[in-house]
């Protein structure tokens, strides 16, 4: 088969077995995705780290495994590619030229099962901000409106959306994975805090206090369950450990949940941000199949909430956090970083860090577990699922030229990250899935949320949503 003809937009469980079948060799689908990514990249800016030659000669060779020859791109903040540049959008960091020394499990992992890294995705700087414009490596923009926001998770989710890659890596700190896969149509699987290891080099104070988590993002269900299965287990020096599942996620998909009880947030707890009706309408008609599929659909959700996705005490811990990368990305370059190097949001969190004490740091990790314990409790009162609309609003426009860094845009990307940043906080699993398309065609998610460790539920449950209500039909017109 020629690579022209293969069809990207086959997920990666599909390309997988066309490669097991000799359909198509490894060399010719990394090839088809080398040359839609050249085709496409130019408009998205998806890809600001292309590995091509790298890929080419892995594929020429590559791992026996289940998913051999299938294409994936890393997000270019938090894991590495051994040989490979590492920026986390930082400009002074690019500027030096360094190059990582060692591949992060999750990179080994996927290598180990066949898959084959084309590239790394852009990223906000450090993954402040909550749209993928660093002034490093510009903007990314939304395959399904050009003029459209992809939000904090970056490069991978456009390059999944647009058929660049079937799946790819994403890290979600306030809502990154399952955000930008809301607003490109796509799953995005956050799973259990300790689930996926971010090693072996563990820095940002314990994954920002236990906030980040390293996830998936892919166009189908069944894809999120196996990739969970190839990246997920304990290694050493992993601060946080989610439990061994007692049977591999795959083979969740297909089964059925039983008849579960769902709680329904459709309103800022808050009362703060006005939820946009296209994004209520999504939560109606998740709520809707869900019914259809013998659910128990309810209102309720954790009390806890309307508090606010975060307690206020942890923002010292965030500028701490903040302080220590950029020191730990000067030693890696060999020289202090300046505020020319970063930009000015990312400088003042530094600076804001000069003024915390250990007691500040302190009280906002252990506000941190206040909360998580009080909204955990939920899910112990009789609910097995809290159906969410993933973002308030359906779709964010890019910002002009300079404000991703101004206040008014600071204070609107906290706001977005209402229903997402509640379940970095508790460390509890959550996907979005793309259940709904506006008139203009724009993708709009929903979130649901399961009990600490209940991948397998989430999983099931998201799998009879994706038969009842299917997205794989829609791609755009990119």
């Amino acid at each position: 088969m020629s690579a022209a003809r293969v069809d990207l937009f086959a997920d990666a469980t599909a390309q997988a077995a066309m490669v097991r079948r000799g359909e198509i060799s490894p060399t010719e689908l990394v090839e088809a995705s080398i040359q839609r990514i050249s085709a496409a990249n130019a408009r998205l800016n998806a890809i600001v780290i292309p590995l091509f030659d790298k890929a080419r000669a892995e594929a020429a060779a590559p791992a026996a495994g289940r998913f051999t020859g299938v294409p994936y791109v890393l997000k270019d903040l938090s894991l590495v590619s051994r040989g490979d540049p590492h920026v986390a959008g930082i400009s002074g960091v690019r500027a030096a030229g360094y190059r990582a020394d060692h591949d992060s499990y999750f990179v080994e992992s996927m290598r180990a099962a066949g898959f084959v890294l084309v590239g790394h995705g852009n990223s906000p700087e450090l993954g402040i901000m909550g749209t993928t414009e660093p002034v490093t490596w510009g903007s990314t923009r939304n395959p399904w409106n050009l003029a459209s926001s992809v939000g904090g998770g970056g490069g991978p989710a456009a390059a999944v959306a647009a058929g660049m890659v079937p799946v790819a890596h994403g890290n979600d700190g306030g809502g990154s994975v399952r955000m930008t896969a809301g607003l490109c149509g796509i799953v995005g699987l956050m799973p259990s805090r300790g689930r996926i290891s971010s090693g072996p080099m563990i820095h940002n104070s314990d994954n920002v206090g236990g906030l980040l988590c390293e996830g998936v993002l892919t166009r189908s269900v069944r894809d999120a369950a196996a990739m969970l299965d190839i990246v997920s287990g304990h290694h050493p020096g992993d601060a946080y450990c989610a439990p061994t599942p007692d049977t591999p996620f795959a083979q969740q998909v297909g089964l059925d949940p039983g008849r579960l009880r769902v709680g329904v947030l459709n309103e800022d707890p808050t009362g703060q941000v006005p939820v946009h009706p296209e994004c209520l309408r999504a939560v109606r008609i998740a709520a809707d199949g869900l019914e259809r599929l013998g659910h128990e659909v309810t209102g309720g959700y954790p009390d806890v909430l309307c508090k606010g996705s975060w307690p206020e005490a942890f923002n010292a811990c965030l500028a701490v956090v903040v302080k220590r990368e950029l020191e730990h990305f000067g030693r890696l370059v060999g020289r202090p970083l300046t505020a020319a190097d970063v930009e000015p949001a990312t400088w003042g969190y530094a600076e804001m860090a000069t003024h915390v004490t250990a007691v500040q740091y302190a009280d906002g990790i252990e506000s941190l577990r206040v909360q998580a314990r009080e909204t955990e409790r939920w899910w112990q009162d009789g609910h097995d699922l809290l159906l969410t609309p993933m973002m308030p609003v359906p779709s964010i426009p890019m910002a002009s030229s300079g404000s991703a860094n101004d206040a008014e845009f600071l204070t609107l990307a906290v706001a977005l990250t209402r229903f997402a940043m509640p379940f970095n906080v508790s460390g509890q699993p959550a996907i979005s899935l793309p259940l709904h398309w506006t008139d203009d065609g724009m993708p709009v998610g929903v979130q649901l949320v399961a009990a600490y460790g209940r991948e397998d539920l989430l999983l099931r449950v998201a799998a009879q949503l994706e038969r009842a209500l299917p997205w794989a039909h829609r791609k755009p017109a990119l």
